[in-house]
């Protein structure tokens, strides 16, 4: 069984890489195709809550079939404000005649079905989410995605050492834990390993190759190293890395020059992303707390690729050459924007009615720290869509400047969000965030407000 899983892999790996079609020009950031609404990452506690829920299980060949499923019904309320580089003139960028013209108090409904299937060493798992926008003329009822849809296998089953493969799709962050970031698709392969060491702890290696775009064999690669429980004691710890690089031409990005004059800004940067997060947490049921869970986190990224570049102050001078080559050298150079952290804490844990739970936690992210559409962060809002390398978020309208350029980073705020069951199935969730622009000198100013309620019917 071992050797025909893995053969299936490396062929399904294999038709990937061979399928290609002809290029076409790909936008200079990560579209994953639901630019809708941003990815919403459940607390942790809401999570665990979810994956309780498998109600209806059936045997049948030999395995354990479980279907659940979600009904959510969500308001959320956002104010987005705005100013032009260097003023202080805000200008609302949500409800009736602001800038964009989208609606400040939102309304959502979303049905969600899993379905889970185990034998002894094998499983899949699938996901449908249907959600849409409420509402007689603004509602929708067409908007449904392939969430999760994936296998896996266990190839070693050891006392003390665990071995499991795993491909297709999910959310990264459904593997890898952050804050800030993996708010993007993770279509590709995954191996787990873990090893438990008697007084010393638990320690575990997630290592994944996903695909990113197959019209130019652009892949990525993440890792994450963990250790739990360290010398038996309510200390963890979790180190990733995700490389998103791949160099393009111009031409390749959609954005040949409209006259002879070719762009300044380096054409590599908008997947120029290698970051880096250490994150180290403490997690206990102390009975001076009711033995309720209290977990305190802290955790630090960097992007060593980052460079300066226009849109972080860099300034560049075009010269002709004889042969009319035009090459550009840099006056000025900008500075890297490539570091985040943030730090929080969670209480309590929900799994029964009367149950609750509260995380509120604090965040700082630069420009250059993390890619812009695996951003899971705070933000600023966005509602017109800007881009930082282009115009647009979808790469079109040509490159940014400093005074133009708008990153899903760059901000400084907080978040509390809050979960209580009113019964075993029924759960009401309340997050409250703002945020504020961390560099003014890049891009406008902005300020954002956002509150959410949603209640949760899980079965």
């Amino acid at each position: 069984m071992n050797r025909s899983f893995l053969l299936s892999a490396i062929c399904f790996l294999g038709a990937a890489i061979s399928a290609q079609t002809a290029p076409a020009p790909v936008a200079q950031g990560i579209d994953i195709q639901y630019n809708d609404k941003q990815q919403e990452t459940d607390m942790d506690a809401l999570r665990r809550w979810l994956q309780d829920k498998r109600l209806v299980s059936l045997k049948e060949l030999g395995g354990d079939l479980s279907i659940s499923g979600e009904v959510r019904t969500e308001a959320q309320f956002t104010n987005e404000r705005q100013a032009a580089h260097g003023s202080s003139d805000f200008i609302q960028q949500r409800g009736m005649n602001s800038a964009t013209g989208r609606p400040s108090l939102a309304w959502d409904v979303e049905f969600n079905l899993m379905l889970d299937y185990h034998t002894e060493r094998t499983w899949a798992a699938m996901k449908v989410e249907f959600d849409n926008d409420m509402g007689v003329r603004s509602g929708t009822v067409n908007r449904v995605k392939l969430e999760k849809a994936y296998l896996g296998g266990r190839l070693i089953a050891g006392n003390t050492f665990t071995w499991d493969a795993e491909i297709g799709r999910r959310y990264l962050a459904n593997v890898f834990d952050s804050k800030l970031q993996f708010g993007s698709l993770f279509d590709g392969a995954l191996f787990r390993f873990g090893k438990a060491f008697q007084d010393i702890g638990d320690f575990y290696v997630n290592l994944g190759a996903f695909l990113v775009d197959d019209r130019f064999n652009q892949y990525g690669e993440v890792m994450e190293i963990g250790a739990l429980k360290i010398a038996n004691l309510p200390l963890n710890m979790r180190y990733s890395i995700i490389n998103w690089y791949r160099p393009f031409s111009q031409e390749d990005l959609g954005n040949a020059p409209t006259t002879a004059t070719p762009y300044p800004q380096p054409v590599s940067q908008p997947w120029k992303y290698l970051t880096n997060q250490y994150t180290i947490f403490y997690q206990d049921y102390p009975t001076w707390l009711g033995k309720r869970l209290i977990k305190i986190y802290a955790a630090g990224l960097i992007n060593p690729l980052a460079r300066g570049v226009a849109q972080t102050g860099q300034v560049q001078d075009a010269e002709t050459q004889p042969d009319g080559q035009v090459i550009w050298k840099t006056v000025k150079k900008g500075s890297k924007q490539n570091l985040g952290w943030y730090a929080g804490g969670t209480i309590g844990l929900v799994k029964k009615a009367g149950d609750w739970a509260v995380d509120a936690n604090y965040q700082w992210v630069q420009a250059q720290a993390v890619a812009q559409g695996d951003s899971t962060g705070i933000g600023t809002g966005n509602a017109a869509g800007r881009g930082f390398y282009t115009v647009n978020q979808n790469g079109t309208g040509g490159p940014t400047t400093q005074a133009t350029a708008y990153s899903t980073n760059n901000f400084k705020g907080f978040q509390v969000e809050a979960l209580y069951a009113f019964t075993d199935n029924l759960t009401v969730q309340q997050v409250l965030q703002m945020s504020w622009t961390l560099n003014q000198n890049i891009g406008q100013n902005r300020d954002y407000k956002q509150y959410e309620v949603e209640f949760i019917y899980a079965f």
